[in-house]
């Protein structure tokens, strides 16, 4: 074996050309092996003593199954087998050793054929590179690839939540505008046709003709259903900035109540403990029960059973607002507290959806439940204090 400058000699050179290879072999950074035909180890350099954590003297005359797990011994016979018998290098990409620790190593080796001048292979060479570090790198890669996915998708979810938001906000705001618009609008010719059916019902008392008396009863109830609907767009576009205050929750229900003639045939059922007092805008959680209430009257015209129920849950307080009603088609549910949906014939669709901006107002929130026997649950959930979430105003 030549020295690159053939002139110069290192100092304390090798005596002999054999020495110094296996000084140059032993300085490989690499981890080589020898094995003869039998598969027993018969050299191995420093680099292959530190990968595996045996000794040269503990390898020497000894086969892998000596050392390795079955599998690995296997699989490195396996290779051996093929490099003795077909006499040409082994090209191994990946493979996995357990050194004397237990501790695992992915390696690359390549297995040459070493002749005699017969051109008989009488050993194996073999080179390896541990690529440990290179797979730790690549899964950590990996893991980091999923997890940037993951961080994307999960992104782009919100994203498209936060643009719905900002979309449904939108038109809510331009809704709230022509909401206050129109009934500033129509309340004014309203009372005009009010007072004008006043004034021919005061003409026609002598007048016992049946059909102009239900004329003028028509007249009425229509306008008194139109100002509702005016009152529901007014309402839907002035949720303020709530005003909180101490309450009793039973006696805001109370005074829900007192403020409908209960329909004939409906019979009222309610729960509240007395003990039950809350910091909210009195007058808007009014409002959300107002709008439950009335829609659950609404939902009952040949009678039924209306249920208030009120409980403590942690922090907050739980009302249920329950109707044997007809329920709600199942192709509205997921409908139910968007603006203009009713399955009401002049339903304007803003009761379900002022009641749950007014129970938002307060930092609660309204949920349809799933019906268990038929009819509609609504629960309303209003926190003991207000906490105040950002809330649609006009």
């Amino acid at each position: 074996m030549a020295l690159l400058d053939p002139s110069s000699t290192p100092p304390a050179a090798p005596r002999t050309s054999s020495e110094f290879l296996s000084i140059v072999i032993e300085r490989i950074a690499h981890p080589i092996f020898v094995k003869d035909r039998d598969y027993r180890f018969v050299f191995v350099n420093s680099a292959f003593e530190k990968l595996t954590g045996r000794s040269a003297d503990e390898l020497a005359g000894k086969t892998d199954y000596d050392f390795f797990p079955r599998s690995q011994a296997d699989f490195f016979r396996a290779k051996d087998t093929e490099m003795f018998t077909s006499g040409e290098t082994i090209e191994i990409s990946e493979e996995p050793i357990t050194d004397a620790d237990g501790q695992q190593h992915v390696l690359s080796t390549t297995k040459v054929p070493l002749r005699n001048d017969d051109d008989e292979v009488t050993h194996l060479v073999g080179i390896i590179h541990d690529i440990t570090p290179l797979k730790e790198a690549q899964q950590a890669l990996l893991e980091s690839k999923v997890e940037l996915e993951r961080r994307v998708e999960q992104n782009t979810v919100e994203l498209k939540r936060t643009q719905r938001q900002l979309l449904h906000k939108e038109r809510l705001t331009v809704l709230g505008q022509l909401a206050a618009g129109l009934a500033h609008q129509l309340r004014n010719p309203l009372a005009s046709i009010t007072n004008a059916a006043s004034v021919i019902e005061n003409r026609l008392q002598d007048d016992r003709s049946s059909d102009s008396r239900i004329a003028i009863g028509i007249i009425k109830e229509e306008v008194q259903v139109a100002n509702q609907i005016i009152t529901d767009l007014l309402d839907y576009a002035r949720v303020r900035p709530p005003i909180p205050q101490e309450i009793v929750l039973r006696d805001l229900v109370e005074s829900v109540l007192d403020g409908f003639s209960i329909p004939t045939g409906i019979v009222l059922r309610r729960n509240i403990p007395l003990e039950l007092t809350l910091v909210v805008d009195g007058d808007q959680l009014r409002g959300a029960l107002r709008n439950l209430v009335r829609n659950a009257f609404e939902a009952m015209p040949l009678g039924g059973e209306l249920r208030i129920v009120a409980s403590l849950e942690g922090d907050e307080i739980a009302i249920l607002v329950s109707d044997t009603g007809e329920g709600i088609p199942s192709d509205l549910r997921g409908q139910v507290f968007d603006p203009l949906v009713s399955s009401k014939p002049l339903g304007l669709g803003l009761g379900l959806t002022t009641a749950k901006m007014l129970a938002e107002n307060q930092g609660g929130s309204l949920t349809c439940l799933d019906p268990l026997e038929g009819g509609a649950t609504f629960e309303l959930r209003v926190p003991l204090e207000a906490a105040p979430r950002s809330s649609q105003v006009f």
